[in-house]
């Protein structure tokens, strides 16, 4: 991103706040399943009164903002004078509100930490009419909106100008401009210094301390200028990425900026390996713990995203979570059913993680005879559990069968073993298969799950492939066919190595 390009991003209304359509449910207490916030419960509860001159009789939303998503917690109807009353027993989480038409479009957004105070303004113009009373807070962030809203209309002014000056190739007048669109930013930026230094607890000021970068120093050189640590500067901003955040106050998480910045060090900035990531989990949810609703945030939206994650050994940062937090009772708003199906969940994954050596598996061939997987001798072995019946097993036989006579080619002995694993229900329909195929590597089933394969590598569809090493352990897991050679040689090579620690 060009200067230009930065400055412009850094100036719309400041906060970055989107006027798009509130999406998301009606119901009061809409949030994620395994993160809902409870409601804290408090004498007097809130009433925000809001006077929208010009428009009586109208209905309107109470919504907020939680994480990367917007939220409706209340509604109300404008009385013949435009009078809307939001009022309930329970206190507000604090944090970004917004007040919002019947068809759920954004009309402005306001502060919650003060529980009483009323907003009057005119539907002309929401922002330049605004006057607050009774909230120290919302009176900050109005001086700031209305400035942004008269600076960014100039700015929309000035960047026409800008854009005219380059179609007539009008290098001055581009020059001069640009110099006013950036003093603008100067202006605002400013502006934000100078409010985080007089009004350091506000919302705002903590908003505008999220959104700051740090400031990464240069790389150390030695006496010959020559950089003594490559990694230095990454290292220093991991390190120091949350220092603009205050995790103790709880009305961070309900603010449009929180999420992105989390989700970016956790997704971006970190090393995308299980180890990496889980170390990253850690340190963000120590940090986070200082405010809890911004703990239950962070743990819900890591456990979530890597379980459904479809990068291959993601699930291994499941499994921690449940593992460190769910089981032990961290993770105190969930429920005992919620709970039960997490660590099921994780007990059925434990088993068949990359890293891991998988269980052993005893059983019997067409013929009666017992094999085990353990007696497998390949450098390599292909677990693979398949249906005689499954279209898409029928398209992966044929090319596994290609693929093993070419691995296997010239070797003294089996490069690249397949342990065949049925689970076709009727097992007459697998002899008649084989029967027909005649695959040379072992084939067999366990028709009772005496050996409980299901649970131990989580099979509830067909086909499912495992690669495991000399040792049995897992290298690779649900991975087609085709990717098999192009691993294998990637192993082989040391292209791909795994750890048990994160390398940064």
């Amino acid at each position: 991103m060009n200067r230009f390009a930065m400055s412009k991003a850094l100036l719309i209304l400041g906060l970055l706040l989107p006027a798009v359509n509130i999406m998301a449910q009606t119901k009061k207490t809409a949030e994620p399943k395994l993160a809902a916030p409870t409601v804290k419960t408090g004498k007097g509860g809130y009433e925000i009164t809001v006077n929208l001159h010009g428009w009586a009789g109208k209905k309107f939303y109470l919504g907020y903002y939680f994480g990367d998503k917007q939220y409706l917690r209340d509604s109300a109807q404008a009385d013949k004078t435009g009078k809307v009353v939001f009022k309930g027993d329970a206190t507000l989480e604090g944090g970004i509100y917004m007040m919002a038409t019947y068809e759920k479009n954004l009309m402005f957004d306001f502060v919650v930490t003060e529980q009483v105070f009323t907003l009057d303004t005119d539907t002309a113009d929401f922002i330049g009419t605004m006057k607050v009373k009774n909230s120290y807070e919302n009176e900050i962030f109005f001086d700031y909106t209305k400035l942004t809203s008269i600076k960014g209309r100039e700015a929309m002014r000035i960047e026409g100008l800008i854009k005219e000056a380059r179609e007539k190739k009008d290098t001055a007048t581009e020059r001069i401009q640009t110099q006013e669109y950036r003093k603008i930013t100067s202006e605002l930026a400013d502006y934000r210094k100078n409010l985080v230094a007089k009004h350091p607890t506000t919302l705002l000021s903590k908003i505008f301390r999220i959104m700051t970068d740090i400031e990464v120093p240069d790389a150390p050189r030695d006496e010959k200028g020559i950089i003594t640590d490559s990694s230095f500067q990454y290292k220093y901003y991991k390190a120091h990425y949350f220092d603009n955040f205050d995790w103790a106050d709880e009305r961070i998480v309900r603010t449009p900026v929180f999420h992105n910045k989390f989700e970016n060090y956790i997704t971006k900035v970190t090393l995308q390996s299980p180890e990496c990531i889980i170390a990253s989990a850690d340190y963000v949810l120590k940090q986070a713990a200082a405010g809890k609703e911004n703990f239950k945030y962070c743990l819900y939206w890591i456990t979530n995203h890597y379980e459904t994650s479809t990068y291959m050994g993601h699930d291994k940062v499941f499994v921690h979570m449940v593992d460190n937090y769910y089981a032990k009772g961290k993770a105190f708003w969930i429920d005992e059913t919620l709970l039960f199906k997490m660590k099921d969940r994780a007990d059925k994954l434990r088993y068949n993680l990359i890293g891991v050596n998988g269980k052993n598996l005893n059983m019997i061939d067409t013929n009666g005879i017992y094999h085990s997987l353990y007696n497998m001798k390949g450098k390599y072995t292909l677990l693979i559990f398949w249906d005689a019946n499954c279209g898409k097993c029928k398209e992966e036989m044929p090319k596994l069968v290609k693929l093993y006579e070419e691995l296997n080619a010239n070797k003294k002995q089996n490069y690249f073993d397949v342990f065949s694993v049925s689970v076709t229900p009727d097992a007459n329909d697998w002899v008649k298969y084989l029967r027909d195929k005649k695959f040379k590597w072992v084939n067999v089933y366990d028709p009772t799950n005496e050996t409980n394969f299901r649970n131990f590598y989580d099979i509830y569809s067909t086909p499912v492939l495992f690669l495991m090493d000399q040792n049995k352990k897992i290298i690779a897991k649900r991975i087609g066919v085709e990717q098999l050679k192009d691993f294998i040689q990637d192993y082989d090579s040391g292209k791909i190595k795994y750890s048990e620690t994160c390398p940064d």
